[in-house]
């Protein structure tokens, strides 16, 4: 009986040795041949979780470096370049009018305008300072205005005596009225034929000196020495009163030649009509 128990004996000392015996976290007891499919199951969750472990990682470093290149692409902008701001000055140059005055002369009569100084034009040079910004234009200021020559003002002489004057010429007492063709001369050489220098520079026929209000008349039509009064046909003002006091080379019949101050003065009168007066 003892004979044939011991080949078992054998036998299950042989399948022990191969059975080991293990303690878990909780003080069970587990088979080797389990555990080592227990290990296996664990190593596999542990490369599962690391696989998934790396993969946050990897997403964290991605999130993290995107997250950089935003602040960079920030720092970037806001550290951008600054404008570019010049300054430049220019010089302009432009003309300075002149003005224009009057004189008057209580001396000339009304109608007398004469230019005695001629008027020119001044120049100046401006500075600006122009502001540009990154090449454009933003501001444009004068700094400076120089007068480097200086205008001429023009002077013009202007009489202001006024020509004696009848109303409605009623209050003229005449003995008798002609219509005459008038002209003016002064003291020119081309007026009298005289210089200054001659004896008779200025003189009338009459012996009188020459000036507003003399006459030249043909003696046998209004003798020398006649009160006169001269009006205007054309609406222009009237002569006035006058004395016949000379003669002309020219002056025949019913032509008049009227003294004027100046040569400017009788061109502009010309050839005129004129009621000519001849007073009591």
């Amino acid at each position: 009986m003892k004979r044939k128990r011991y080949p078992f004996f054998i036998l299950a000392v042989l399948i022990m040795s191969f059975i080991v015996t293990y303690y878990d976290n909780e003080g069970n007891s587990k088979l080797n041949a389990f555990a080592e499919t227990q290990d296996v199951e664990i190593q596999t969750v542990e490369t599962q979780d690391a696989k998934t472990e790396n993969a946050e990682t990897q997403k964290v470093q991605t999130k993290n470096a995107e997250v950089q290149d935003a602040g960079a692409q920030s720092v970037e902008t806001t550290e951008a370049k600054p404008p570019l701001k010049e300054i430049k000055y220019d010089i302009d140059r432009s003309s300075v009018k002149h003005d224009k005055k009057i004189l008057y002369n209580n001396e000339k009569y009304v109608d007398y305008e004469q230019v005695v100084q001629e008027g020119s034009d001044g120049m100046k040079k401006s500075v600006y300072q122009k502001c540009y910004v990154d090449g454009k234009l933003t501001s444009k200021n004068l700094e400076e205005e120089i007068v480097y020559i200086d205008p001429v003002d023009e002077i013009i002489e202007v009489g202001t005596k006024e020509y004696e004057t009848v109303a409605s010429r009623g209050g003229v007492r005449s003995s008798d009225e002609l219509d005459m063709v008038a002209t003016a001369y002064d003291l020119s050489y081309e007026s009298t034929g005289k210089n200054p220098g001659d004896p008779y520079y200025g003189i009338t026929a009459s012996g009188t000196k020459a000036q507003p209000g003399t006459v030249a008349v043909d003696p046998s039509v209004i003798p020398l020495g006649t009160k006169l009064y001269i009006a205007s046909t054309d609406g222009s003002p009237d002569y006035g009163y006058a004395t016949a006091l000379d003669t002309g080379g020219a002056i025949k019949g019913n032509r008049i030649d009227l003294f004027m101050e100046s040569g400017t003065d009788a061109n502009n009168f010309g050839i005129r009509q004129v009621k000519v007066y001849i007073l009591e």
